[in-house]
């Protein structure tokens, strides 16, 4: 056997006395080592080495103890893995730091959300992590920006308590990034801020998507996330909670992104999901409110898909709302397929409708009831405005109650044809012929009769 040697055991897992003796001193000095590749491969990380460098924050002088401050220490081991590009490691800790600046080809891993933490020191009223030039870019539709950065297995404590005049999570100018298992929380802003410029702004053989991924942005007094670009972007199994603006808002040049199996909830966020940029489609999501507003759409051809909304029969509550936009024919060219539960005002409110719409609802509208059985607060209606001419709607509230529901189909047109084929049995054909000159709207039956039921005088 390739590991048998005179003197020691036959299977390689074995060995005598003397050669554990020998090799204990190097097994030692190896342990730090290997449990930081360790903990780094098992957030994903390359455990050779070989293909990019490893760098420990603590190796630069963090202490992750909640007390120190250790935004020079971080600062250092970030800015070591700018050159080429790195992977900077937190180990499980708590790190109290001020804003940390983010270059291109920088990946932060953590050991966890639940491990390791950024927290946002007192008074520094800043972002935590901020890319770099983000300052001077931000509103510039630009293509400078970072790229190919991402961030991992984090918690960042925007600590609002301790920083009353302002805080972030994380203010991103880039492109072409990935955010995975990252919390932010606690923000005296928004938790997630990201912007890019416009499609043209790609440079050659470059991919301008960013994709979040089990992000969680919770207990902000901003926005959960603010993401106005880069577009086709993708949002899965995303988390926005108890914020106090949007939970998702999707602006600026962030057209074209997809949100799958994302949630959005909570008493104090009064908007989950706003969809404020064209083309944003959001499939099998959920917006749970008490108060406010489930959808909010404002640009054209924005699709809600396979979407859940819960409300609580708040008084002012509506499940999905055409706004008006920011040209005059927006929103228009939408598709809702929805489910719409209890929302106190109304489940759809088709004020800002500009037509070309799709809307099917399935609603049911009960209305809510005290402990006492008296009925209060929401009047629970199907629809409150009015549907643009050229939107098909299909609204169909309370099965058993057919009165209530509202089907619009746009007009549509029977072109002018020879007499088509007799139906099937029990049919009907309707069509348009032209008889000496002018149009008829004629019935065809079974028979072979043809009964003309109007014509052009």
């Amino acid at each position: 056997m390739p590991h048998e040697q005179a003197g020691e055991a036959r299977w390689p897992w074995a060995v005598t006395r003397r050669t554990a003796l020998l090799k204990g001193g190097a097994i030692a000095a190896a342990v730090g080592s290997t449990v930081a590749v360790g903990a780094a491969a098992a957030n994903g990380l390359s455990s050779d080495g070989s293909d990019r460098r490893l760098i420990d924050v603590r190796d630069h002088g963090a202490t992750g103890d909640g007390r120190t401050d250790d935004t020079a220490a971080l600062q250092r081991a970030i800015d070591a893995a700018r050159g080429g590009g790195g992977i900077v490691y937190f180990p499980p800790g708590t790190y109290l730091t001020g804003q940390l600046t983010l270059y291109s080809r920088v990946h932060l891993r953590g050991a966890g959300g639940d491990a390791s933490t950024l927290r946002l020191r007192a008074g520094a009223n800043s972002a935590l992590i901020q890319s770099d030039g983000y300052g001077e870019l931000t509103g510039s539709r630009s293509d400078a920006g970072i790229t190919l950065f991402s961030i991992r297995d984090l918690c960042l404590d925007g600590n609002k308590e301790q920083n009353p005049r302002a805080g972030y999570g994380l203010r991103i100018y880039g492109y072409g990034y990935e955010l995975t298992e990252v919390m932010v929380v606690n923000c005296r802003n928004d938790g997630v801020v990201s912007e890019w410029g416009p499609t043209a702004a790609l440079p050659s053989g470059h991919q301008m998507e960013s994709r979040l991924s089990a992000v969680r942005s919770r207990d902000n007094d901003g926005h959960g996330f603010h993401f106005a670009g880069p577009h086709d972007s993708l949002f899965l199994n995303c988390l926005a909670s108890q914020n106090g603006g949007a939970g998702f808002r999707i602006a600026g040049e962030s057209n074209g992104t997809f949100l799958i199996n994302c949630h959005a909830w909570g008493i104090r966020q009064d908007l989950s999901f706003d969809l404020a940029a064209p083309a944003v489609g959001c499939v099998n999501c959920y917006a749970d409110l008490n108060g406010g507003v489930g959808v909010r759409i404002s640009r054209s051809d924005c699709r809600w898909m396979s979407g859940f909304v819960l409300g609580y029969n708040h008084q002012q509550e509506i499940g999905v709302q055409f706004a008006p936009g920011d040209e005059p024919d927006q929103p228009s060219g939408c598709m809702v397929d929805t489910r719409i539960v209890n929302c106190g005002t109304a489940a759809v409110d088709f004020g800002a409708d500009r037509g070309a719409s799709v809307v099917r609802a399935s609603v049911w509208q009960p209305g809510a009831a005290d402990e006492v059985g008296r009925h209060i607060v929401g009047s629970g209606r199907g629809w409150i405005g009015k549907p643009s001419p050229t939107t098909q709607v299909e609204i169909v509230q309370g099965l058993g109650e057919p009165e209530k529901n509202l089907v619009v189909s746009p007009a549509f047109d029977l072109r002018a044809q020879a007499t088509p084929a007799r139906p099937d049995d029990g049919s009907v054909r309707l069509f348009a012929r032209d008889a000496g000159g002018r149009t008829q709207l004629c019935a065809i039956f079974p028979t072979g009769a043809v009964q003309v039921l109007a014509a052009e005088p």
